[in-house]
């Protein structure tokens, strides 16, 4: 294996010339901004920084996430809040030592919290800390000097004992802890929030109105969030990125309970670059009753009784299903210095797959996160650097069904050397906008057919079709579990998905197979799937369909899929203690 330290080095001379221009590129594009000039200057101060008989910083970088946000929110036909927010963060990153070996990647030999958190990249960043809203150079610097000291310090006391826990084990060949990137230069424009505050607020009236007319509504609420972001990221490498991004995200939440206690829930939720380019009111407010009257009629569906056979995941369930199934096992991840005994948990790398079928051989699978729409689709995963400022890519990851490739960051692992684009939050590789294809997909009406065929086959009287996936919100004790290596407890899916678990269904209906009928059912869950039955994959529709996501965890993601039809699946009814029904009906349920 070749060194990446003996190959940076032989690197040196390009890197220091590249790094000379994109230092004076840097100095005349950002001369205007206040807040890079300070980063600049800190950074340049702080690479001097060194305790006594302790090495400097190899490494620094600084991110400033400078924000502002309008969120504003309604129920029962009434505005209940209307706030704006500013905001000014900065993230540290330090290292100290060297690419081959540095504080970052150590789990400091134990199972604990903490350990896992640094093992898995948390420990290299130094946290948040705000900084003035105002763009006064010296208030701004001494912020950055304050918030960069903690982080050089924790840095040369992990390396320190990382180093004294190699020096007691056998030495293994690993990867370096840190890839060389090419510095970037790119100062964009500063974007700004554009929202018609009272117009907005009208409509979410209107929107939120629409739910007085079901009885069955226990709950509902109406939200808009509309944001303009511009990161500035620095690092020592010569990188100097000021990048803008506005999105707005419209979500609109209502609950059922039906007579047994069982609560039902759904919600829609709409993405766009600016409030403008989200849905009409008018088809907003058909979308908001058509989900009331499903909810009403769900929460009056009978209960699922233990099943096993084909279902279908269309409409937003199939994107969701490769997103909980397969999108976290498609990224690198290093094995951590000190975490002791390897082994495979529920949603870690697909590594060991590489070259191995893992989808039927008609699906290609790839990310693109420069593509910033398809069609008249906005793609939330839509970026051009990176969180690490490393230009996106185009990543062909399955091809004829098999695992060609692996997204990366910056952190090497066995199989991934550098990065491709996909560094995301703390450094971990991570989905962008992902895509898959399926040759000789069905249209709707075929797929349908094909479900009726296979539930036949196997002497069944209905199939089951699913149009929902619960979100990820199932607590966030068990999305962080699942994170840090404790998911074998975690019951429900995250964010990014964990192989093994799906979320719950919450549009889900019988498929008859004497005719086709349709009848909503209610109160029944997944069994644990392994990865392996994305191999098994019946058919595939023609069309493909979008799921954005704000991660929990991470950034926006996007993953793009067309319908999807399993051979065998098997769901269960949810056991759990039913809440008791209100003792009196709501006041728009009296009042009719």
């Amino acid at each position: 294996m070749i060194s990446v330290k003996h190959m940076w080095w032989a690197a040196m001379p390009a890197l220091s010339l590249a790094f000379s221009f994109c230092c004076a590129a840097a100095e005349e594009e950002a001369a205007d901004d206040p807040l890079m000039r300070a980063l600049g200057a800190e950074l340049t101060r702080s690479l001097g920084m060194r305790l006594e008989g302790l090495e400097p910083p190899y490494f620094i970088q600084y991110v400033v996430d400078d924000s502002e946000a309008r969120q504003m929110s309604a129920a029962w036909g009434a505005l209940a809040s209307s706030d704006q927010d500013r905001a000014r963060v900065l993230s540290v990153e330090v290292r100290v030592g060297s690419y081959q070996l540095d504080n970052t990647n150590f789990s400091g030999g134990g199972q604990g919290f903490s350990g896992r958190m640094r093992g898995r990249g948390f420990g290299r960043m130094g946290g948040m800390s705000p900084l003035p809203l105002d763009d006064d150079e010296a208030a701004i610097r001494h912020a950055v000097w304050l918030a960069t000291d903690g982080p050089y310090k924790r840095a040369v006391e992990t390396l320190t004992d990382k180093r004294a826990f190699l020096k007691e084990r056998e030495s293994e060949e690993r990867p370096p802890d840190f890839a060389p990137a090419t510095p970037v230069v790119q100062v964009e424009p500063r974007v700004a929030l554009e929202l018609d505050a009272p117009a907005w607020e009208e409509r979410l009236r209107r929107l939120s109105a629409v739910f007085t007319e079901f009885r069955g509504i226990q709950d509902s609420s109406v939200r808009l969030t509309a944001s303009a972001g511009n990161r500035i990221l620095m690092n020592s490498e010569g990188s100097r990125l000021r990048t803008g991004a506005a999105r707005a995200v419209l979500t609109i939440t209502a609950r059922a309970q039906a007579d047994d206690g069982e609560r039902v829930a759904d919600r829609l939720v709409y993405m766009a670059r600016t409030p403008a380019a989200l849905p009409d009111l008018e088809a907003l407010l058909a979308d908001a009753k058509g989900m009331a009257a499903r909810l009403a009629a769900q929460a009056q569906a009978p209960i699922l009784a233990d099943y096993t056979g084909p279902v279908l995941f269309d409409d937003v369930a199939a994107p969701q299903v490769f997103r909980q199934l397969l999108a976290a096992g498609l990224a690198a991840q290093p094995d951590p210095v000190g975490e002791g005994r390897r082994r495979v948990r529920s949603g870690e790398s697909l590594e060991k797959s590489l070259g191995k079928r893992i989808l039927p051989e008609s699906f290609r699978v790839w990310d693109d996160p420069s593509q910033a729409a398809l069609g008249a689709n906005f793609l939330a995963g839509h970026y051009l650097f990176d969180e690490e400022g490393v230009p996106a890519e185009r990543v062909d990851l399955v091809l004829e069904g098999s695992l060609k490739d692996l997204l990366a960051s910056r952190a090497p692992s066995k199989a991934k050397p550098s990065s491709n684009g996909h560094g995301r939050r703390s450094g971990q590789a991570g989905i962008g906008s992902l895509f898959l294809e399926a040759a000789g997909g069905l249209p709707a009406e075929e797929l349908k057919q094909a479900l009726i065929a296979a539930a036949r086959d196997q002497g069944l009287e209905f199939a089951l079709r699913v149009s929902s996936l619960g979100a990820a919100e199932s607590g966030a004790a068990e999305a962080f579990a699942a994170m840090f290596g404790g998911g074998g407890q975690a019951r429900r899916a995250t964010a990014e998905g964990g192989a093994g678990v799906l979320a719950d269904p919450v549009r889900i209906v019988k498929v008859y197979v004497g005719d086709g009928r349709e009848e909503p059912v209610r109160g029944c869950e997944f069994g644990e799937l392994d990865i392996k039955v994305l191999k098994d994959i019946l058919a595939a529709g023609d069309q493909p369909v979008v799921h954005n996501e704000e991660g929990a965890f991470g950034p926006a993601s996007s993953v793009i899929a067309p319908a999807v039809l399993f051979e065998e699946l098997e769901l269960y009814p949810i056991e759990a203690e039913p809440a008791r029904k209100p003792v009196i009906a709501a006041p728009h349920a009296r009042a009719q």
